[in-house]
């Protein structure tokens, strides 16, 4: 091997004087690249450098490839030729040169050839990494240039590309760097030396196995199973377990795990417990992998939802609890509608029961557009009282503290659908075609005509009244007006008396009359207009009047009431 060298062409001696050509070379090192850098000189053994020439008749060579030719006469001493390349150590070049001086009929030439110096040893790494995750084996092998055996060798591992932030060494061709973070690209790189040189090999990336981390853990009923699934590249020991969104409140151990997924289901009660007032939770799963005296923990969240988890509630009673209607049928489980005031009654031996961890809140009676409510007792009875039910459907929730409810429909023994007593039309006529004081009140209507179950429902009363219209005050009437009952319906017409007693209404005022007609439970008011008896032309045997009636104290042959126009112009009385 060689760094530098210096050779020569045989001598032509034609003459007196002997030429020949040299190459000269030499090298500097980069690491383990050398540039070479060289020059070919004309030589002659006689006469004074720079004036002795010689005829070319032809000159060429190669250097490492670099082709060389001259034109022109030869000078001793002088440089034909120069260059420079690079290569590297422990590589070889050659050399060529052909000259023909004097007059062409004359060779002087040479061939040679080198091989580089290997500056440096030229270590290789290799790296794997192990399944204890946080672990990476590392080996090197060397290539010396033979001039000494190898003293040293060793494996450096780094955060960086760029070798500066070192981590961890190995002494010697093989070894494993421990304590590593997961799921880490690191760089390693060797080194050895031969008591001369020390090598560096390339850098070699690699990057640790990552933990093991869940991928799905589905939503999920609770006291339902659920598949948790994960990764787990190292094949480290890993363990699960169910905890509270915290972290640290455990819940639910699975323990040891393998494989990539498995099939859960929590204990349920446990769950409950932690959700009485509400009905669904959000718990996290924890992965943890333990690899090297270290653990590392992965997690996911999943809410767990309450279900069939309605109270138990199976019975309860009724009432009704208004006097009134008590006393028209004699019986709290016959219910009027519209009147009796019915009271749904949970027992104790009756109480709604929670289940799952609940409590239980309340009840509500609800009948037809109506609902009340009351708080949940244990060891009383509750009652819910709602006045004039209108709906023979009473239903009673039990409602937990989740808000979970459940439903208990009954109906009545007897239901009696009753309908308020009306009055459907009414008039009240003067006769003689409307201008006597006679008045005729007809009216109609209808009446549940049946039994209440004690009694039988009828009209208890029915009367009129009257008030003038320019009047405040209401005159009780005197007529007996009780209509007769036929079925399910009454009508009634009779002559009334006014304010004129037995002869009835003035004829020169209009009355407003009201019906109030009564049954057992219900009452109803009935308004009409009576209008006046003023006729506008009345015609007698003794005269004629005009907007009222002739009245005969007065005599003459007309009578009229109000202002006389003639032409447009009043007449005066």
């Amino acid at each position: 091997m060689a760094t530098s060298g210096s050779v020569e062409t045989n001598r032509i001696a034609a003459t007196s004087r002997k030429w020949y050509w040299q190459l000269i070379w030499s090298s500097s090192y980069s690491g383990n690249t050398a540039t070479v850098n060289w020059e070919i000189y004309a030589r002659c053994e006689g006469g004074t450098s720079g004036s002795t020439w010689v005829a070319n008749y032809g000159f060429g060579g190669n250097v490492n490839g670099q082709n060389l030719s001259f034109s022109g006469r030869f000078y001793k001493d002088a440089r034909v030729a120069s260059g420079s390349f690079q290569i590297g150590g422990g590589n070889s070049f050659s050399a060529s040169i052909t000259a023909h001086p004097y007059s062409g009929s004359h060779t002087s030439s040479g061939n040679w050839s080198w091989t580089m110096d290997n500056k440096v040893v030229t270590p290789t790494v290799t790296c794997s990494v192990t399944r204890g995750l946080n672990t990476i084996g590392a080996s090197m092998s060397v290539t010396n240039d033979g001039r000494a055996s190898i003293v040293d060798r060793y494996i450096d591992l780094f955060t960086d590309s760029g070798c500066s932030n070192k981590v961890g060494t190995i002494s010697g061709a093989s070894g494993t760097f421990t304590g590593l973070e997961p799921n880490k690209t690191y760089y390693a790189r060797a080194n050895a030396s031969n008591g001369t040189y020390r090598g560096y090999s390339s850098v070699k990336t690699v990057s640790t196995y990552d933990i093991a981390r869940l991928t799905e853990a589905p939503d999920v009923n609770i006291g339902s199973a659920h598949t948790i699934k994960w990764t787990n590249p190292s094949e480290a020991t890993i363990s699960l377990a169910l905890y509270k969104t915290d972290g640290k409140t455990l819940v639910y151990n699975v323990g040891n795990i393998a494989g990539t997924s498995k099939s859960v289901t929590p204990t349920a009660s446990e769950i409950y417990k932690l959700i009485p007032n509400t009905i669904s939770i959000k718990l996290r799963y924890i992965i943890t992998t333990t690899a090297n005296n270290k653990s590392y923990t992965n997690y996911k969240e999943c809410t767990f939802s309450v279900t069939n988890s309605n109270p138990t509630f199976s019975n309860f009673t009724y009432a009704d609890t208004n006097s009134k209607t008590l006393a028209l049928t004699g019986n709290n489980q016959i219910v009027i509608k519209g009147y009796s005031n019915v009271k749904g009654i949970v027992s104790v031996s009756n109480k709604a029961v929670a289940k799952n961890s609940a409590t239980m809140a309340k009840y509500r009676l609800v009948i037809g557009e109506s609902q009340k409510e009351a708080n949940y007792s244990s060891d009383a009875e509750v009652g819910i009282t709602i006045a004039n039910a209108n709906n023979n459907v009473f239903n009673m929730y039990a409602i937990d503290s989740r808000g979970y409810s459940t439903l208990k429909t009954i109906s009545p023994s007897t239901y009696k659908t009753y309908s308020d007593i009306n009055v459907k039309s009414a008039v009240a006529e003067r006769q003689e075609n409307g201008i006597s004081s006679n008045v005729i009140l007809s009216f109609n209507g209808d009446i549940w005509n049946n039994s209440f179950g004690n009694v039988n429902n009828e009209i208890t009363s029915c009367v009129y009244r009257y008030k003038k219209t320019t009047s405040n005050t209401w005159i009780t009437g005197k007529t007996d007006i009780m209509p007769v009952v036929n079925g399910q319906s009454y009508s009634k017409s009779v002559s009334i008396k006014g304010d004129l007693e037995a002869e009835g209404f003035d004829i020169r005022s209009s009355y407003n009359l009201q019906i109030i007609i009564k049954d057992k439970l219900s009452s109803y008011t009935y308004e009409t207009l009576i209008g006046t008896g003023t006729p506008g032309i009345a015609i007698t045997a003794d005269g004629i009047a005009f907007f009222n009636m002739y009245d005969e104290s007065l005599g003459g042959a007309v009578q009229i009431t109000g202002d006389l126009y003639v032409n447009g112009k009043k007449i005066n009385s």
